[in-house]
C-alpha cells in the first residue's frame, strides 16, 4: 500500500470526522440524537438505510461465503431488501404512528414493562455482538490489504473515529456522514466489479471456470439451498421489523407516509448492490484457489490488482460502508438503553440533559463491547457463520411475539410474550449447541416453539386492557399527527390503483415462493422463477408506495 492511498484515507476520515463532529450543536434534546428530530426526507431516509446495510460484512463475509460456496448466499441481501419493501409497506408505518424510539418501547406499549427490560437488555449485547462481527470484517481486510498487522491499530482507525462523532452528532451526524459515505461506497464497488470480472474473462470466462452449481441460486442441495432462502427470507422479515439498527433510522423519518416511501426505496436501491461483491468473491475463487479463510479472498484481491490512488479511493469506500454501519448501531444501542432501560427504571422523569449525557456514555461504553466481541467471531467461524448463529437463535422469537402476535391477536398477554419469546430462543440454543443443527433448522426451531408456547401461556393468563389494545390497533389506521396534516398512508390501500398495485406485489411474492419450491426439486428454470417473482414484488411495491 503506497503512501498515497495511506493519504487519501486519512484525508477522507478526517473529513467524516469533521462533518459528523460538526453536527454536535444541532443536538439540543434526545430526540435530535436518536431520531434526527423525526425530520429526515425520503431520499435521505434511502441512502441512510441503504449505506447502513451494505458495510465490509456485504464485502469480506458474503464475499467469502460465495468464494467457497457459490453465488447463492446472494439470497441474504436479496430477500433481506424484500423483507424492508414489505415492513415499509405494512409494519414500521404502525410504530411510527406510536411515536416509539425503539422496538421495546414498543413491546411496553403491546404487552408490559418486563417485556421492554428483558429484549432491552438482551438487545444491547445482541447488537454489540453484530457490532463485533461489523468490526472484524473490517481489521480482516484491513490487515490484508496493508501488511500491517496490528490488531490495536486497526480498532484505532475503524472503532474510535466512529464512536466520537457519534457520541457528538448523533443521528443527525450519522444522517449526513452516510450520505456521503454511501457515494464513497458505491464508487468504491463500481471500480473493483469490472476490473475482478475482466480478470477472469467475464461473465463467459467466470461461468467457464467455476464448478458446475457454483452460479445456481436456488439449490437442491448444500448449505445455502433451498431451505436457506427460505429461512433468511423470514429472518428478513424479522430483521427489517424489529432490528434497532435499521430502525433507529427509520424513526427519524418527517411522516408515516415519508418512512414506507423511504423504506421502499432503499430495498430496491440495495437489490442490485449485491452483485457488486458476490460476483468479485467467485472471480476470487478463480484466481486465488484454495484459500485457508474465504473472509481474505476479497482483500488479496484488492491489495493484488487496484494501483495506487485507485486503492487508497476503494479503501475510502470500504471504509465508509463500516463506519456507517458502526456509528448507526452504537446509537441504535445507546437509544435502547437510555430509553428502555435507564428511564423506564427511575423512580423520577429524567431531564433532557440527563437522557442526552447517558446515551453519549453508552455509546462509548457499547463502542468498548464491541471491540471484545470482535475477537469471539473467529472461534464462531467467521463473520457470516457468527451472525448467523446469533440471529437464528435471538431473532425470530422476537418477531413471533413482537409482530406476529403483538400485531394480529389481540389475547397474546404480557406473560406469554416472555415465555414464548425466552423458549423459542432457549430452543435455539439447544438446537444449534446441543443437537447440532443447521443454521435453517435452529431458525425454524426456535420460530415454531415461540408460535406454539405464547398462545398456550396466553390462554390461561390475564388479557391485557382493552385501552392499550386500542391505542396499538389505532395505529394501524391513522394517527394523530396524520389527521392533522390531512396526509394519511393506508397500509390497506383505498384507491383502485393502490389495490392494484397491491396485487401485483402478492403476484410477485407468489411466483417467488414457487420458484423457491421448484429448487427443491431440482427444476432449471427454479432460479429465474425466484428472481422474475423477486423484481414484480419490487415493482407493486414501489408503485403502492405512490399510489395514493
Amino acid at each position: 500500500m503506497a503512501v498515497i492511498d495511506i493519504v487519501i484515507v486519512l484525508v477522507f476520515l478526517g473529513l467524516t470526522f469533521v462533518v459528523g463532529s460538526f453536527f454536535y450543536k444541532w443536538v439540543g434534546d434526545p430526540d435530535d440524537f436518536m431520531v434526527a428530530g423525526r425530520k429526515l426526507t425520503p431520499f435521505i431516509l434511502a441512502a441512510v438505510i441503504a449505506a447502513t446495510n451494505v458495510n465490509l460484512y456485504s464485502f469480506i463475509g458474503q464475499a467469502g461465503v460465495a468464494y467457497k460456496h457459490g453465488i447463492a448466499i446472494l439470497w441474504q441481501t436479496w430477500t433481506g431488501n424484500m423483507a424492508i419493501v414489505f415492513s415499509g409497506l405494512f409494519i414500521i408505518p404502525i410504530m411510527r404512528r406510536l411515536r416509539v424510539k425503539t422496538i421495546p418501547e414498543f413491546l411496553e406499549r403491546r404487552y408490559d414493562k418486563r417485556v421492554r427490560t428483558l429484549v432491552g437488555v438482551l438487545w444491547i449485547f445482541r447488537l454489540a455482538f453484530w457490532l463485533g462481527v461489523v468490526l472484524y470484517t473490517a481489521v480482516v481486510a484491513a490487515q490484508a490489504i496493508t501488511g500491517i498487522e496490528s490488531f490495536a491499530f486497526w480498532i484505532f482507525v475503524f472503532a474510535i473515529v466512529a464512536i466520537v462523532y457519534t457520541v457528538l452528532g448523533g443521528m443527525w451526524a450519522i444522517a449526513f456522514t452516510d450520505v456521503i459515505q454511501f457515494v464513497f461506497m458505491l464508487v468504491g464497488a463500481l471500480i473493483v466489479l469490472p476490473m475482478a470480472m475482466a480478470a477472469v474473462g467475464w461473465m463467459p470466462g467466470l461461468i467457464d471456470k467455476l464448478p458446475e452449481h457454483a452460479l445456481t441460486l436456488v439449490r437442491e442441495e448444500g448449505t445455502y439451498n433451498w431451505k436457506f432462502i427460505l429461512a433468511i427470507f423470514l429472518l428478513g422479515i424479522q430483521w427489517a421489523s424489529v432490528d434497532q439498527g435499521l430502525l433507529q433510522r427509520a424513526f427519524g423519518a418527517e411522516s408515516t407516509r415519508t418512512v414506507a416511501k423511504g423504506l421502499v426505496l432503499a430495498g430496491i436501491i440495495t437489490t442490485p448492490f449485491a452483485l457488486l461483491w458476490n460476483l468479485p468473491g467467485l472471480a476470487a475463487a478463480v484466481l486465488y484457489p484454495g484459500l485457508e479463510n474465504a473472509d481474505q479472498a476479497i482483500p488479496i484481491l484488492l491489495a493484488d490488482m487496484l494501483p495506487s490512488v485507485v486503492l487508497g479511493l476503494v479503501l475510502c469506500g470500504l471504509i465508509s460502508s463500516q463506519l456507517s454501519t458502526i456509528s448507526g448501531n452504537l446509537n441504535g444501542v445507546a437509544t435502547l438503553f437510555t430509553n428502555d432501560i435507564y428511564e423506564s427504571l427511575r423512580s423520577r422523569k429524567a431531564t433532557n440533559k440527563e437522557v442526552l449525557m447517558i446515551a453519549r456514555i453508552m455509546t462509548g461504553i457499547v463502542g468498548i463491547f464491541m471491540i471484545g466481541f470482535a475477537f469471539l467471531v473467529p472461534m464462531l467461524g467467521g463473520a457470516v457463520e457468527a451472525y448467523l448463529t446469533v440471529i437464528g437463535i435471538m431473532d425470530m422469537p422476537l418477531f413471533i411475539v413482537a409482530i406476529v402476535y403483538g400485531l394480529l391477536w389481540k389475547r397474546a398477554t404480557s406473560t406469554a410474550a416472555l415465555v414464548g419469546y425466552l423458549s423459542g430462543a432457549a430452543a435455539g440454543i439447544i438446537g444449534k449447541f446441543f443437537l447440532g443443527f443447521d443454521f435453517n433448522s435452529t431458525t425454524f426451531l426456535g420460530a415454531a416453539v415461540a408460535l406454539i408456547v405464547t398462545p398456550l401461556v396466553s390462554m390461561i393468563t390475564k388479557p391485557e386492557s382493552i385501552e392499550k389494545l386500542a391505542i396499538v390497533w389505532r395505529a394501524k389506521t391513522i394517527s394523530d399527527e396524520e389527521e392533522t396534516s390531512g396526509d394519511v398512508y393506508h397500509i390497506i390501500p383505498k384507491t383502485l390503483k393502490g389495490r392494484l398495485a397491491m396485487t401485483v406485489f402478492a403476484s410477485g411474492f407468489i411466483l417467488f415462493l414457487i420458484g423457491v419450491f421448484m429448487g427443491s426439486g431440482g427444476f432449471a428454470m427454479a432460479s429465474w422463477i425466484a428472481v422474475i417473482g423477486m423484481v414484480i414484488y419490487f415493482v407493486g411495491g414501489l408503485i403502492r408506495v405512490y399510489a395514493e
